[in-house]
Formats: C-alpha cells, structure tokens, sequence
C-alpha cells in the first residue's frame, strides 16, 4: 500500500473518511485491484489514517493478498448477508458519519449502506483526483519511460506495417514489443480503412490495404504509471484528399492546443478547433456549438445526412430553423434539458424542484 498517498488523503479530507470500490484509484492507493461484482467491497480510508477493507468472503484471501496484510480484512458470508457488512461499519465507528466515495461506488450498495447505517455519502472523486495530480520523482520517471517504451512500440509497428497483413498481426506486434520491457498495454486500437473512422473501433479482423489511413491508439503502463498516445498512419502512398485533411486537422488541433492556457474556457477551446473546422466546411460528428444557434441547425442537418441511428440535441432556444430540421428528420431524436412538445424529452423541473425544496424548508 501506498501509505504516503493514503496519509495525504486522509490529511486532505473534509469528510470522515473514503470508500474506495475496485477502480483505477485503488490500485493506485494499493497497487491492487480485484474484480467488482454486485457484492459490496471496498477500501475505507479514514480521517485518522487507519484503513480496512470490506468484502465477501469469497475474496477476502485474495484480497488480504493483494493488500500485502497491510490493513484489516473484515469479510460477511452471503449466509449473514449485508447485515453483517453494516455491523462492521458501525464498529469501525461510521454510523451516522459522512463518507466520499469514488468513481466505481455502486449505487445499489451505497444506497442500502446510507439508510442502515445512517452515512451521508457525498462525491470524493474530486479529491481522490487533487491527491493523484502531484507526482513523486519516481512517478514521473515511470511515466517518462512507459512513454518511451510506447514510442519503441509504434516504431516497431510501422516497421512492419504493409498491405496483407491484420489489424491484428499489428496490434501483437505493439503489446509484444511493450511487453519484452516490461510495460503492461491496458488498451489499443488498430484502425484501418474505413475502420478509421469510428471512435473506438474495437475488432482487429481487417486486412490492411494498400492506400489505407490506419489510427493507432494505445497505452503502456509501468509501475502504474501510464503513457496515451495516438498516431496516424498511411500505407503506401497518400491521396491529395488525404493530404488535405490530415493537414486541417493538424492545423485544428495546434490552434486549440495554442488556445489551453490557464484560465481559458474550455468552450472557447474546443471553438477555436470548430472554427479552422468551419473555414473548410467540415464539422465534427460529436458536436459542441457554443450555444450557436446557427450551429445547431446545421448540426443537425449534417447528422441527419450521416447515417447516425439517432441524435441527442442539448439545444440553446427553438427558432423556426430548428423546427424546419427536426420535422425533417426520419430518425429518433431525444432532446435534452428542455420540454418541446411532439419529441421525448428529458428535462428538470426547475419550478417543482424548488416548490418540494421550499415545502421541506418549511416544514
């Protein structure tokens, strides 16, 4: 266990104490992380920087394992029930006590551990974050070399790389390379063709051709320290098209890069890319507008003449425009944040928030 990190933690909390379910957070806390099922378990860290951990007895001997018999194991049959877990909870002296919890926390446990033990639960991801943002000399050293070692793995694919081969063929070579150093790939995409253009394609069966632009996406880990990189390749020679595109895209991507400078809005970013985007008359399928009610328009004309199952609109206001593009579409639209009639809609009630709200101040 990482006990410098859990004591800052402990240190930083304006709450009594943590609950940290299997996640990204608790191997970086641990150095471990067993596989979450509906059964509740969960690491507490508490103000006072003493830890447990609560689970099934299914996984109390792996988990005192993985934990190094650092901290307490406290474990309920499936015989006893939840019953037992919140007596534990109780004894360790957090009945009616407030708890954050992490990214992972299921909601069905959390709930049922609120109501019998009498614990508010409140959103610890924020601080479980500012803890991690600050890394040790080691840490940063780690993180230097996965990304060394993921460079070596995309030099080494490019090596290879050529029409016959799959997707497949690449992706190994990338994990292999990775692995002979010591690094542990957590995910990789191998895009190729028209498998380029989905988000997170995620099948490697294509045979790479001759003329394809293939996206490489993967991560090394170290030490949990990981790397992310992302690359673009072509095969072969590259058409005038291609050129031009993967250049606007370039000169999208430097313009907000130049543009995320502390204190900017993350809005304004994400214009500043839309904008080069906009010059050449190209937009991106996912789409922000700025509360543009000219962009919204056309957003929704693009979507509709690609080939999208459906669209979620957040819109700003409806003018005649967006009453013309709506009726025109021929596939589901939800629209978000706003009740307009003739769609489904999800939406708050602001007015019968605040009237219950006020109703229970007065009580």
């Amino acid at each position: 266990m990482r006990t410098e990190y859990i004591k800052k933690l402990a240190e930083m909390m304006d709450c009594d104490a943590m609950l940290i379910s299997p996640s990204e957070e608790l191997r970086f806390f641990t150095g471990f992380s067993p596989m979450m099922c509906e059964r509740f378990q969960a690491l507490f860290v508490k103000k006072s920087g003493e830890c447990f951990y609560l689970c099934n007895t299914l996984y109390a001997d792996e988990v005192a394992e993985g934990l190094k018999h650092q901290c307490p194991v406290y474990h309920w049959h499936d015989n006893e029930g939840m019953d037992k877990a919140y007596e534990i909870l109780k004894n360790e002296g957090l009945e009616g006590k407030t708890i954050g919890v992490n990214s992972t926390a299921q909601a069905f446990n959390v709930l049922d551990i609120g109501k019998n033990c009498g614990i508010t639960f409140v959103n610890g991801k924020p601080l479980l974050e500012e803890v991690r943002i600050i890394k040790t000399h080691e840490e940063l050293e780690n993180m230097r070399l996965s990304a060394r070692v993921a460079d070596s793995a995309f030099e080494k694919a490019c090596a290879m790389i050529r029409p016959g081969i799959t997707e497949a063929e690449v992706r190994d070579v990338i994990v292999g390379t990775m692995a002979e150093q010591g690094g542990c790939n957590f995910d990789r995409i191998v895009a190729s063709g028209p498998n380029s253009g989905y988000p997170h394609y995620n099948s490697f069966d294509r045979v790479i051709q001759e003329g394809d632009c293939i996206v490489l996406d993967w991560g090394c880990a170290i030490n949990e320290m990981m790397s992310d990189l992302s690359r673009t390749v072509f095969v072969g020679s590259i058409s005038d098209e291609q050129r031009r595109i993967y250049e606007l895209v370039d000169r999208a991507q430097l313009t907000a890069q130049n543009t995320a400078r502390e204190g900017a809005f993350i809005p304004d970013i994400d214009k500043a890319a839309r904008d080069v985007l906009d010059e050449q008359g190209y937009q991106l399928l996912l789409v922000n507008t700025a509360n543009d009610n000219t962009r919204e328009v056309r957003a929704m004309d693009m979507l509709r003449h690609d080939a999208v199952d459906g669209i979620i609109l957040i819109a700003s206001i409806f003018t005649p425009e967006h009453e013309a593009v709506l009726e025109s579409l021929k596939i589901p639209v939800v629209i978000l944040g706003q009740q307009h009639p003739g769609y489904s809609c999800v939406y708050h009630d602001d007015f019968g928030a605040a009237r219950a709200a006020t109703a229970r101040m007065l009580e």
